[in-house]
């Protein structure tokens, strides 16, 4: 190397003293070395030690739920998953996070018997939409911090033991549209500042101790309903009106007042100065009046008692829950726990009811938050093999179509099952186009709109489902149609599915008589075709805006299809002739 000669030029011209100084003064300047490297080398796996312990350590928001985990004494052991040692608490149950900030935006805790204080930690959940901790045991005030959760939409605090006043701080929640406080021990009266929540659709003060005048503004569209079982409460929706403001005696300056009193200096009825009569008289009229009323209040108490003991007993229940019943739903995007589900099943009966068929009956199902789902019962007297049909169902549920009615899960019970659909608001075209015409006629484009969505979603049921389905019931009211009448294909999911090695046939006859083809009605073989048949009975009705079987129709021995072939042959014969 080049630099070796130089190196031994300068070694050989030291003398031995000068080279064993300069090998101890080498040593210690390596010794030195080492000692810092040493040191660095402990500070970096100090820091690595830090680094991993804090990132062990859960997220502020887990904190803040952790805090408010500790001011609880009782539950039903649900809290018992949330622990520090997490990095954030989206996995932990009741609480649901935003996939990307994996900040918490949900806490649903209902039905969980949680006994304590609501900790005014909560406010620190910056970005908190929902808030959901009903049917529990809590206690105390409600905290104001809460106002702080500036991007909550709905507050659900009903049927706990929350007393003191209605937080005035509320009214800051410019983004809230359900407030639900209800059953409670509140006093107080309500803030006027509740009424500048613009965007509040839900509102329920109901049964508590809250007296004064409802305030104006956004309150004023909320019915009875939701303030009722608050005696104190006066105003237009509880039919009370508030006293006057003005109090104390008449001034003295003020000259008499003629009629039923004395100058307010004698203080006494006028009529009493020549009879002790007539003050009993208005005094026993008044008394009179007073019992009449209350013996009629108490006898309308007593009625509705009576009503509710005996009479909904009777009411038919949609599902009895028990041990055995359980909910399965294919998509994980709603903010429902099993428990939700069920309870909220439990409680259907009779008055739920909006449609039937030869399915089944059709229950509306509303949740806490306003989301309705429409809920089909199937007795199990109708199944076959419960792993078979649940097998199916899987299949359905994987089923995505904008065209076709989403079915979300089921309730799977010893009796029955629930299949759990997206509910529509819209109604069936049945009903649209024979029932409510008048209300709301349907222009031609509009019944283009609705044909073509039904066609698109009948072609994918048949051509790009695997396996394929035939519907073997397209009718009107197995169109349902949602608020903007864009057409979806209901009950597809009931129909035989088809194997692709399969013949592509079934031997069961399904449908409903003036939709079914001639050759499915007298063969019972189902295919394809015989759908597109049914489409085309669907197309005649839209056209000509009455039933298949109308009474027009049979009375002439015809359906609509003979009536539309009739005409058609009317006027091809009648063109022949003429040319």
């Amino acid at each position: 190397a080049c630099w070796s000669p130089m190196f031994e030029l300068r070694t050989t011209s030291l003398g031995s003293r000068d080279e064993n100084f300069l090998i101890t003064n080498t040593n210690f300047q390596w010794t030195s070395v080492l000692m810092t490297a040493t040191q660095l080398f402990f500070i970096v796996v100090l820091l690595c030690l830090a680094f991993t312990n804090g990132s062990n350590a859960v997220n502020l928001d887990g904190e803040v739920l952790l805090a408010f985990k500790s001011q609880i004494s009782g539950s039903d052991g649900v809290l018992l998953q949330w622990k520090k040692e997490d990095s954030d608490p989206c996995g932990w149950k009741g609480v649901t996070c935003d996939s990307r900030t994996r900040r918490v935006i949900y806490l649903n805790l209902p039905y969980h018997k949680l006994r304590g204080p609501i900790s005014p930690d909560i406010g620190k959940l910056s970005h908190l939409r929902r808030l959901a901790l009903h049917d529990n045991n809590f206690f105390g005030d409600i905290p104001p911090d809460l106002a702080n959760c500036t991007q909550l939409r709905a507050l659900y605090l009903q049927d706990n033991f929350l007393s003191g006043f209605i937080p005035p701080e509320f009214g800051k929640l410019s983004e809230l549209k359900i407030l639900d406080i209800s059953s409670n021990t509140l006093r107080g009266t309500i803030p006027a500042s509740l009424g500048k929540l613009t965007k509040l659709s839900t509102f329920n003060v109901s049964t508590n101790f809250l007296i004064g005048p409802i305030p104006s503004g956004s309150l004023n569209r909320f019915s009875w309903k939701s303030f009722v079982g608050n005696l104190g409460l006066c105003g237009k929706q509880v039919n009370a009106i508030c006293k006057s403001d003005f109090d104390g005696p008449v001034p003295s300056s003020e000259p008499p007042v003629p009629g039923v009193f004395d100058p307010p200096d004698e203080g006494h009825f006028r009529g009493s100065k020549k009879s002790g009569k007539y003050p009993t008289k208005v005094l026993i009229s008044a008394v009179a009046t007073v019992g009449a009323s209350l013996l009629i209040a108490l006898m309308c108490f007593w009625g509705c008692f009576l009503y509710h003991k005996f009479c909904r007993v009777h009411r038919i229940p949609a599902l009895n829950v028990d041990e055995g019943t359980s909910v399965v739903m294919f998509h994980g995007d709603l903010p429902y726990s099993s428990k939700d589900i069920l309870r909220k099943i439990e409680i259907l009966d009779d008055e739920n009811i909006i449609g039937s068929g030869g399915f089944g009956t059709v229950y509306k199902l509303v949740m806490d938050d306003g989301i309705a789902f429409a809920l089909k019962k199937i007795e199990k007297t109708t199944l076959g093999s419960d792993r078979i049909f649940e097998r199916e169902l899987e299949i359905l549920g994987s089923v995505k179509h904008r065209h076709l009615v989403n079915l979300r899960g089921y309730c799977n019970a010893p009796s029955a099952k629930l299949l759990i659909y997206d509910f529509l608001q819209g109604g069936n075209l049945d009903e649209v186009l024979h029932e409510r015409s008048q209300d709301r006629p349907l222009d031609w484009d509009v019944r283009a709109k609705i044909a073509i969505g039904a066609a698109k979603g009948l072609a994918y049921l048949h051509h790009d489902c695997s396996p394929r389905i035939i519907h073997r019931d397209i009718k009107s009211s197995n169109i349902l149609l949602d608020r903007n009448l864009e057409s979806h294909v209901s009950d597809f999911g009931l129909a035989k599915l088809l194997e692709d090695q399969e013949s592509h046939i079934t031997t069961i006859v399904a449908g409903t008589f003036g939709y079914l083809a001639p050759e499915y009605m007298h063969s019972g073989r189902a295919t394809e075709k015989a759908d597109v048949y049914s489409f085309g009975v669907l197309l005649l009705e839209l056209l000509s805006g009455k039933r298949p079987t109308d009474s027009a129709f049979i009375e002439k021995g015809l359906n609509v299809v003979g009536w539309y072939l009739g005409k058609t042959c009317y006027q091809g014969s009648a063109q022949s002739h003429h040319s």
